[in-house]
């Protein structure tokens, strides 16, 4: 414990050590940074809830406010410009218009080739948003029964029952006319009430087979209808809970022959695209979840920390996420390429980590998503 507890106290050294170097570089050099006035950066900011977005023209959000939290520590000053698309800010970066991008900016090899990233400064990934099918009432768990799955159990025992019973009658209705009739309407329909009987209630009060092979197939019909009423009632079980509360796909596979949303230029749109996708791209994550509720879209695909913002913001939304997480990504804030500030912002981030100001963001943002 002592050795432990010695090499933590050397990195906390070594990354304070580092932190005071890249601050200190960052006030030597920011006054010739900013190529629109001195001393400022130029902030291009694309929103996406609760990483970037506006309230009565303030920008906030958990980007926002660990970049403001980097601005003041390091005595940086900025201008910020919202953006709408990703394309659009990672456009402004390239082509030296702005000199650092902010929102939930994913950080991929395809990027890193004409653009700088800081170190990543959250952990995400892609899901998928679909409808719940989750309904209440009698009408609806009648309406849960009526599926293919309950015909074939209901024609399999409706088989089994009749089968029976016309074995019963032949073998019976010499021997024991007074229980099973030898005619056939009278005999079969006899029998019938016995075969049904039985299988509910496991015998019959006022008849019963006398005769030997008579009295095997009621064997049989006893023994077999243990295990038919335990398949019939789990079918039954399986149907009303599957098709009452679960949402209607269960995860990106389901989605391979239907229209999926998405955003816009985004890293999801380009990762559906390639793997073959229906993809219909949305300005906005409302247009998006607007358009599955319209069933327009039969789910829709983004990053996850959105989508859990989403519903924990608007919980009478008859909508869940399903499946695993996948093409898991990292945040970081968007730089150009080569950028003089990348070494400083890095600085800036391990010192707030070690700080703990992420862990305050984390419980500022993502408390109430995460209950």
């Amino acid at each position: 414990m002592h050795i432990t507890t010695t090499h933590l106290k050397i990195k906390q050294i070594l990354i304070a050590a580092a932190v005071a170097a890249g601050c200190a570089a960052l006030h030597a050099q920011a006054p010739s940074d900013g190529p629109a006035t001195p001393g400022e950066l130029r902030i291009v900011v694309k929103p996406a809830k609760p990483f970037a977005f506006e309230v009565d023209g303030k920008l906030q959000g958990y980007s926002v406010d660990l970049w403001e939290r980097i601005a003041s520590d390091a005595g940086i000053k900025f201008t910020a410009k919202v953006v709408a698309t990703v394309p659009e800010l990672l456009q402004a970066l390239e082509k030296g218009e702005a000199d650092v991008g902010v929102g939930a900016i994913s950080i991929t090899p395809e990027r890193e080739k004409s653009l700088d990233f800081s170190h990543p400064f959250f952990e995400s990934g892609l899901q998928v948003l679909a409808r719940s099918s989750g309904d209440s009432g009698a009408f609806s768990a009648f309406r849960s029964l009526l599926n293919a799955d309950v015909g074939k159990v209901c024609l399999v025992l409706l088989l089994a029952v009749l089968i029976i019973s016309h074995i019963l009658w032949v073998v019976e209705r010499k021997i024991n006319a007074e229980s099973f009739p030898e005619s056939y309407v009278s005999g079969v329909w006899e029998s019938t009430w016995w075969s049904i009987a039985t299988l509910i209630s496991g015998g019959c009060e006022n008849k019963a087979p006398v005769g030997v092979a008579g009295r095997l197939v009621a064997v049989v019909w006893m023994l077999g209808g243990i295990g038919l009423t335990s398949y019939i009632t789990a079918t039954l079980a399986s149907a009303m809970t599957v098709n009452t509360l679960s949402a209607e796909v269960s995860g990106l596979a389901d989605l391979k022959s239907s229209r999926v949303g998405t955003l816009g230029g985004g890293v999801a749109e380009s990762l559906l695209k390639r793997s073959g996708y229906d993809v219909v791209g949305f300005k906005t994550l409302d247009e998006a979840v607007a358009a599955l509720e319209k069933k327009e879209v039969k789910g829709v695909v983004y990053d996850s920390p959105m989508l859990r913002y989403y519903l924990a913001t608007h919980p009478g939304a008859k909508l869940e996420l399903v499946g695993p997480l996948f093409d898991l990504q990292d945040y970081g804030f968007a730089l150009q390429l080569k950028s003089p500030q990348r070494k400083s912002i890095n600085a800036a981030l391990l010192k707030l980590q070690v700080d703990g100001f992420k862990e305050e963001l984390e419980t500022k943002w993502f408390k109430a998503v995460d209950k």
